[in-house]
């Protein structure tokens, strides 16, 4: 059986009437606006429910110059530019105090010659709107997510001069790494005589924490202070040994408590000391 040729204009007719329909519940029920500009960047083609974010009616700028019109939204002319020169894009861009999500796509004609430009662009307003909420709901989290971190570390001043870092739970390299930051800030600011590194809480360290606690007595060190460390567990004793870590310089007593009696001696010695009268 053989298809006449008005068989297939009717089959032609029928597809652009589908077109036609599918295109027009698009333009008319989606937040997109299109538009068709020929060669030289005139209107051709403008509508979709889009444009109503903006007051604008459909084919209201039929016959006026895209390039024009986007003469002094420096970013937006240039991607239309390079639209006219055959390059397709894709941006999101703000216009007319709306955020548009824009595809833009050369056309050609029969010949393969550039034959203008159709834009499709959608009201990103919503979309923004949702990134911007994401973005705070994120920030949040990040702020809980420091408190939290502070609330496990916390950097106490028991006594004049004496800072206590008591610890709990697994203590990490990234963990530890932030809290010598703040313990060595503190340290500063408080102008601390003694530091003390309570282990009492601490169910496990891995073996580059390990290292990190002995390089955080040295830092102290270099500010004048004195490191201690109380109440290491017998596993995280035994990994230091493993390590083959010196602890022959490292100040440890069994528990807080003793760790505070022994600043308190020290800086009791060291008044009587300055206060002895010189011979």
């Amino acid at each position: 059986m053989t298809t006449t040729g008005a068989e297939t204009r009717e089959e032609l007719e029928a597809q652009l009437r589908e077109a036609r329909l599918l295109l027009r519940a698009i333009l008319d029920n989606l937040p997109i606006s299109m538009a068709r500009f020929d060669r030289r960047g005139i209107f051709t083609f403008q509508e979709g429910k889009g444009l109503e974010s903006i007051g604008m009616k459909p084919g209201q700028l039929l016959g006026t110059n895209v390039l024009e019109l986007y003469a002094d939204h420096a970013e937006g002319a240039e991607r239309l530019r390079q639209g006219f020169a055959g390059k397709a894009s894709h941006s999101v861009l703000d216009a007319h105090g709306v955020p548009w999500e824009t595809w833009q796509i050369p056309v050609r004609d029969d010949r393969g010659e550039l034959d203008g430009l159709i834009s499709i662009t959608l009201d990103a307003t919503t979309v923004r709107q949702r990134e911007s909420e994401l973005q705070t709901k994120l920030d949040l989290i990040e702020k809980q997510q420091k408190v939290i971190r502070d609330l496990s570390t916390p950097i106490i001043e028991v006594w004049d001069k004496v800072l206590t870092l008591p610890m709990v739970g697994v203590v990490d390299s990234l963990r530890i790494s932030e809290v010598m930051d703040n313990l060595l800030t503190a340290i500063v600011n408080k102008d601390a005589r003694f530091a003390i590194l309570d282990l009492t809480g601490v169910d496990a360290v891995d073996t580059q924490t390990a290292g990190y606690l002995i390089e955080m007595i040295k830092a102290i060190r270099l500010l004048g202070a004195e490191g201690i460390i109380t109440g290491i567990r017998s596993n995280v004793a035994q990994t230091m040994i493993a390590l083959g870590l010196d602890l022959s310089g490292v100040t440890t007593v069994g528990n807080l408590r003793a760790g505070l009696k022994l600043c308190m001696r020290r800086m009791a010695a060291e008044h009587e000391a300055a206060s002895a009268p010189v011979k």
